[in-house]
């Protein structure tokens, strides 16, 4: 196969694995959608200068570009992860979101020889900020809840209010009392189907686990 239909393919493969995980948020689906990017970068890597995540031309001949394989996971990977973990403290989120990732942000632009130099080094820092956040951060926070084996403690609050937020995609919200190390009212997002089952004073049960990544986080159980 040639470099622009392996491109092409891995570019369609990282878009159907990001509609995979943002309605099918598990283990594998999170799993397949960082290796996807990793693999891009890589094959970017591998093939110097003819590989792109712009629009270059290698002589005359337009770069096939690989955007789409590196961002349609990254951004199901945070999204998902936002909606559905509740991390307690952002501080090693983002320590482990730069350990993750910049090594990546080096390798593909050392590899697509691009945004280091001229007036696209702007470009790169944006994009490199955006990648940081979308693959770092939702990689990290997916590492610390799905490897995390600590034991939980469990926290009895009541819902205050629940409301539904439109958006691109719709989120059930609830509100609720202060519990466990939270002294303030807090919030969650969570499925539609836990959402239609309970109603504002309902008692629920939050279980409160240490993180692989020594990340507090929250599951509704």
């Amino acid at each position: 196969m040639t470099i622009k239909k392996i491109t092409t393919l891995q570019n369609w493969i990282g878009g159907l694995s990001a509609i995979w995980l943002l309605f099918y948020p598990k283990f594998y689906a999170v799993l397949i959608n960082i290796l996807i990017p990793i693999v891009g970068i890589l094959f970017a890597f591998k093939h110097q200068g003819k590989v792109g995540i712009d629009s270059r031309k290698w002589g005359n001949t337009p770069i096939p570009k690989i955007d789409s394989a590196i961002l349609f996971p990254s951004f199901a990977l945070i999204l998902t992860a936002l909606i559905d973990i509740k991390i307690i403290g952002f501080k090693n989120i983002l320590i482990y979101a730069l350990i993750f990732s910049v090594p990546l942000i080096i390798i593909l632009f050392y590899g697509t020889k691009e945004y280091l130099v001229g007036n696209k080094i702007f470009n790169g820092i944006i994009w490199s900020v955006m990648f940081i956040f979308t693959f770092g951060c939702g990689t990290a926070m997916w590492t610390n809840a799905l490897l995390d084996n600590s034991a939980p403690e469990f926290y009895k609050t009541k819902i205050i209010n629940k409301e539904i937020e439109k958006g691109k995609r719709t989120a059930y919200r609830i509100d609720f009392e202060p519990w466990g190390p939270i002294t303030k009212n807090d919030l969650m997002r969570i499925s539609k189907k836990e959402f239609d089952k309970i109603n504002v004073n309902d008692s629920i049960v939050l279980e409160l686990r240490k993180g692989f990544l020594k990340t507090q986080w929250v599951l509704k159980k």
